[in-house]
Order: structure tokens, then sequence, then C-alpha cells
């Protein structure tokens, strides 16, 4: 898995975008930090890894 503080911080920057288009479900960043490790950790629980792509692996 690649930095776990980054896997996060994309995580709770990606809730917060989504639920600034939904003004009854704001969530602050706090909160949205909170849940992004709850996300990730219940992936990996899962046997899923999030890792960076593979330039070298990628098509055109």
């Amino acid at each position: 898995m690649i930095d776990p503080h980054q896997v996060n911080t994309i995580i709770s920057t990606t809730i917060c975008a989504f639920l600034a288009h939904h003004p009854d479900a704001k969530i602050g960043i706090e909160e949205a930090k909170l849940l992004a490790k709850q996300i990730a950790e219940a992936l990996n629980g899962a046997g899923l890894q999030i890792a960076a792509a593979d330039p070298a692996s990628a098509t055109d």
C-alpha cells in the first residue's frame, strides 16, 4: 500500500468534494478523515490493497 496518510487524504478530499454538492449532507474535514481511515481499513480488511499504478503496465 502507498502511504496511508496520502490514501486518507485522497479519500477524505473526495468525500468533501462529493458532499459539497449536497447542502443537507455536508461533512467537516476531520469527520471526512475519520471516515476515510475507516474506508481504507475496511478495504485492507477485505484483502484489497491500494497501490500506485505501475506506469510501465499502462496502455495507451
